[in-house]
């Protein structure tokens, strides 16, 4: 496969990883349920502003990234596509009501089951795309860096000291906050092993870019 049809692939899997991702989480909204931790502080934000949750998600992000930039983790274009796509993406997914609101407890439990499973593998597709960290993770790794701890346990942080603010602020804590943090590591993980760019291993692109 040539670079230029990687890159085209790359793109595919960047924007429709992306597209599942933000539809997933329009499923979870609409489900009731409660929400992932920095959807919970988004919403907990549009509480008390007049902005959509997807500008709340772009402006979060662009912090994120300059908070991270300071940290002297250098953004990569990636980083700027997420950072903006992720909240257009949302708006998008609400503007065309890609799904109604549940009108009966089972179609809510559809939606959230749903909701859990296309995040787990939107984030798999996006990641297995390989354009770069998004922004609140390059905070994390900034963060990481100058604090000695291992990322793992400053994203944990990061994502508590949101779910805490964003339900301060109102935003939808339930059992989908929960379940997000139980289930979609190991979907993630799954579409990481089994839905991957053609014609080369992730390890064979690694060493091309």
């Amino acid at each position: 496969m040539t670079k230029h049809n990687t890159l085209i692939f790359k793109l595919l899997f960047f924007f429709g990883g992306i597209y599942i991702i933000t539809a997933g989480k329009v499923l979870l909204i609409l489900s009731g349920f409660g929400v992932d931790p920095w959807t919970v502080f988004h919403l907990g934000i549009a509480n008390y502003i007049p902005y959509t949750v997807g500008q709340i998600t772009q402006v979060v992000g662009a912090i994120m990234l300059i908070m991270g930039w300071i940290l002297k983790i250098k953004p990569s274009f990636g980083t700027f596509l997420n950072m903006y796509f992720f909240g257009l993406f949302i708006d998008i997914n609400l503007g065309l009501k890609i799904a109604k609101p549940p009108e009966s407890l089972t179609v809510a439990i559809i939606y959230f089951v749903i909701g859990i499973i296309t995040n787990g593998i939107g984030f798999g597709i996006y990641l297995n795309g390989q354009m770069g960290a998004g922004p609140r993770d390059t905070f994390m790794l900034g963060l990481s860096n100058i604090t000695g701890k291992t990322a793992g346990t400053v994203k944990t942080c990061m994502e508590s000291t949101a779910v805490f603010i964003g339900w301060i602020l109102g935003g939808p804590v339930g059992l989908g906050t929960l379940a997000y943090a139980a289930f979609v590591g190991a979907i993630m993980q799954w579409t990481l092993n089994h839905i991957k760019l053609p014609g080369k291993t992730n390890a064979e692109l690694s060493q091309e870019s």
